[in-house]
């Protein structure tokens, strides 16, 4: 497991595709510990996520310049994520691309600060998930590529802590998120780890969000993390839900999980609807009302659950009633990940 106390981490994503190289430097800047998570896969596509421990805050850097062979590319850090005021700019000097603009990153990465002057970042760790198909296939290429508990920095965090992913390639030959190291913003130590985690392919930075208050304490330490089957970009997403107990001094699972789900503040309630087809005019609608309690978790309260027949272009509702009880059935066990397969 990589120590950002001891080194500057830097990884690279490319989140436009879901081909991508996914690469590991690790260095020092200045009297700092920095992390770089790099989304990209064309000059026009670039995306990096930045922590530094002198106050572990994630934040995505703003890409300053356009590309210049022999030049390099500029990024600028920002006070915090998307502001408009900058503390550093840094200049990845040897960053290049092959005829088809896609990205190039050495072994080592030549780097310059406008605050702390040049640095140097090595290459320690590499997912090259375009090859995935082939190592599948090819058992020796599958073994000599597996990885096991590989951090990825968060680019979303709360309050008081951040986050990392926990990737694995082991069992399935794809990168699928195992765990959840959240680390102090404090000090940069870990706080928590939560594991055992099933299902969960790797979306870059982006697994998890922390924009609901999901315990309604109003303490802004709260994170959901998603699921998909495929892209982030076009396809189902579900989102299970926690929060930091204080009785427990840890964060708890809420019980919760769902792909579509408001939440009112004042009852301190979460609505989950599921809509679940069963053919094109044809779908069942289950709507959960559930109840957030002393006991840090939400209890379903009320259900509801309707069949509906719409028209041809999916436009008007002719028709509407009460679910049967096979129906009910038929829909909570219906997977929100997959409920739209029927349709391909």
């Amino acid at each position: 497991m990589l120590n950002i106390q001891k080194v500057v981490l830097c990884i690279v994503f490319f989140s436009s595709s879901v081909f991508a190289n996914y690469s590991v430097y690790e260095g020092v800047l200045g009297q700092n510990k920095v992390e770089f998570y790099f989304d990209a896969l064309f000059e026009y596509d670039i995306n990096i996520i930045y922590l530094n421990s002198n106050d572990f805050e994630p934040k995505q850097l703003e890409k300053n310049t356009t590309y210049k062979e022999g030049k390099g590319i500029e990024f600028n850090v920002p006070n915090v994520n998307f502001d408009e005021q900058f503390i550093d700019t840094i200049l990845i000097k040897n960053i290049a691309f092959t005829k088809d603009n896609s990205i190039i990153l050495n072994q080592t990465l030549d780097c310059d600060s406008k605050l702390y002057g040049p640095f140097k970042l090595q290459k320690k760790f590499e997912y090259d998930s375009e090859n995935k198909e082939i190592e599948l296939v090819n058992e020796k290429l599958k073994k000599e590529n597996k990885f096991n508990n590989v951090e990825i920095l968060q680019r979303e965090s709360t309050k008081d802590y951040f986050f990392k992913t926990l990737i694995s390639n082991e069992n399935k030959g794809f990168a699928q998120v195992v765990g959840i190291n959240i680390y102090r913003k404090k000090d940069g130590s870990l706080f928590q780890t939560i594991s055992k985690l099933d299902g969960y392919d790797f979306l870059s930075f982006l697994s998890i969000n922390t924009d609901r208050d999901a315990n309604f304490d109003h303490e802004n330490n709260d994170f959901y993390i998603s699921k998909t089957t495929d892209s982030i970009n076009d396809r189902n997403i579900i989102d299970a839900y926690y929060s930091y107990d204080l009785a427990q001094d840890k964060f708890v699972y809420l019980n919760l999980s769902g792909r579509f789900i408001t939440f009112d503040a004042k009852r301190k309630t979460a609505e989950k609807l599921k809509i679940c087809p069963k053919d094109y005019t044809n779908q069942v609608i289950l709507k959960e009302l559930y109840q957030f309690t002393n006991s840090q978790k939400f209890t379903l309260s009320n259900s509801k659950c309707s069949f509906e027949t719409k028209s041809e272009n999916n436009f008007e509702i002719l028709s509407s009633r009460q679910c049967t009880e096979k129906e009910v059935e038929f829909c909570q066990q219906a997977s929100d990940l997959l409920i739209d397969d029927y349709l391909d």
